[in-house]
């Protein structure tokens, strides 16, 4: 999930990018375990409204507009999550492209088994689609990616990945212990060359700034938060840039109130406007 929320804009720039690193990568993961059954999560629909933050000297991006809607679900054994990312890009020299991405997931609560979709669209032309499950041996231990799409392929994940969800979850609970850093293996099925080395600093959230009032069940925000910078690392690589970052402004029932997407050319900030809960079923 936290991939995908960077990689279906970063792939339609098409440029060479150039960053500065949010952190060096630690030596390693931190030790895995299950899913935290003190962290709950909030079945929930969120939209945001997506603009340029900022772009660097030869970007080549002008304006970047565009709205993006996640919703998490709760169906008893495991979370469904759906995004949608809609952007319109200006180019400086006056090109203007669009870009869609859809991700869908269904990750079992016990953080053992994804089943994925992803659709990326340029110009309502599809330019990518994949599809696949993966499955863990158990908390901690290795296990096996496989998609159906674009071409069948397998391949082995590393001892001590996590799923998104998961990996939310202890992200928070490393919050509320009141540690500051923390890395471990992700996979998330948007891209076909395994899993990430995320690292994650933790530290108070952003100041709240003027804008369009939220919009919706607002009682969902009122919780403990934490601002949160994640540096998205390929797999196996433990060099001093990664491939892109997310800064959150996260809440203790997994809610972002907004990110900022860094892509080192450019940036782009996503604003809550506006929040509805979704019911949890009787399991």
């Amino acid at each position: 999930m936290l991939g995908l929320w960077i990689s279906g804009v970063a792939d339609a720039q098409q440029q060479p990018v150039q960053r500065q690193p949010l952190q060096p990568p630690p030596p390693q993961s931190q030790p895995v375990e299950g899913p935290p059954s003190d962290v709950i999560l909030a079945p929930h629909r969120a939209t945001y409204e997506m603009k340029l933050a900022l772009a660097r000297p030869n970007s080549g991006i002008a304006e970047v507009n565009g709205n993006m809607v996640l919703e998490t679900a709760d169906s008893c054994d495991a979370w469904n999550v759906k995004q949608r990312i809609k952007l319109t890009f200006l180019r400086n020299d006056g090109e203007e492209f669009e870009t869609d991405s859809n991700f869908t997931s269904y990750e079992s609560k016990d953080g053992l088994a994804l089943r994925f979709s992803v659709r990326n669209a340029q110009n309502d032309e599809v330019d990518e689609e994949l599809r696949g499950q993966a499955d863990l041996d158990g908390i901690g231990g290795k296990g096996r990616a496989s998609f159906t799409l674009p071409e069948p392929r397998s391949f082995d994940l590393p001892a001590g990945t996590l799923f998104p969800t998961s990996h939310l979850a202890l992200v928070i609970k490393h919050a509320k212990l009141g540690d500051k850093s923390v890395s471990y293996k992700v996979f998330d099925g948007a891209r076909l060359d395994g899993a990430f080395q995320v690292n994650a600093v933790i530290g108070k959230p952003p100041k709240p700034t003027a804008g369009t009032p939220v919009r919706g069940d607002i009682g969902l925000l009122r919780q403990p938060a934490w601002g949160v910078r994640f540096a998205f690392f390929a797999n196996g690589d433990q060099g001093a840039q990664p491939e892109y970052e997310m800064a959150l402004d996260l809440l203790a029932n997994g809610v972002a109130r907004s990110m900022l997407l860094d892509y080192g050319d450019f940036a782009v900030d996503a604003r809550l406007i506006q929040i509805q809960a979704v019911p949890r079923p009787k399991c």
